[in-house]
């Protein structure tokens, strides 16, 4: 993908997180982000990644869990798609 969908494309909904993608090819764009994520979080302690900066806010790791858990949904969603059903 070299561009972002047109505004018909999605739900209006989206369009502030569609508006923040970089232009460019979006597989290179993943691949930079991963490492970046990779590169932010390699030196965090275990005491860091379980502090929460606040009583019952999300630790580092529980964000990082569901980063996870998302893309793993999205990922089959986007397999279906690709295989076409419904």
């Amino acid at each position: 993908m070299q561009k972002r969908p047109d505004a018909n494309e999605y739900n209006p909904y989206y369009s502030t997180y569609i508006n923040l993608i970089p232009n460019g090819d979006i597989i290179r764009i993943l691949e930079q982000q991963m490492k970046e994520t990779n590169l932010l979080l390699k030196d965090i302690s275990d005491s860091e990644g379980h502090f929460r900066y606040a009583p019952n806010k999300w630790s580092i790791k529980e964000v990082i869990g569901h980063i996870v858990d998302t893309e793993r949904i999205m990922a089959y969603r986007l397999l279906s798609i690709a295989r076409g059903e419904t």
